[in-house]
């Protein structure tokens, strides 16, 4: 079963504030390092078929934005599929 997570780039637009967003909405273990290192750790490690939609993708901060990108590259159980645009946001 593939788990669909729907990110809001308006939410992650520091760092500080993109990964205390990802650790609720991704549901990141509480020893999660809130830093990039953790965050393509987290999205490696994870053998559950994830697909990520990043909606507003160009407010996201760069930073995070490559280690998702990266992350993808590295896990073939991640797709992320980025987006400037709202979708299906709420």
């Amino acid at each position: 079963m593939t788990h669909v997570y729907e990110l809001d780039g308006n939410q992650m637009q520091t760092p500080v504030q993109a990964h205390t967003y990802l650790k609720q909405i991704l549901e990141f273990p509480d020893y999660y390092g809130m830093n990039a290192d953790a965050l393509f750790d987290c999205l490696t490690e994870d053998s559950r078929e994830r697909l990520i939609f990043l909606y507003f993708a160009g407010k996201i901060h760069s930073g995070i934005l490559t280690v998702f990108e990266e992350a993808s590259q590295e896990n073939p159980f991640l797709t992320i599929i980025e987006s400037d645009e709202e979708n299906s946001l709420s």
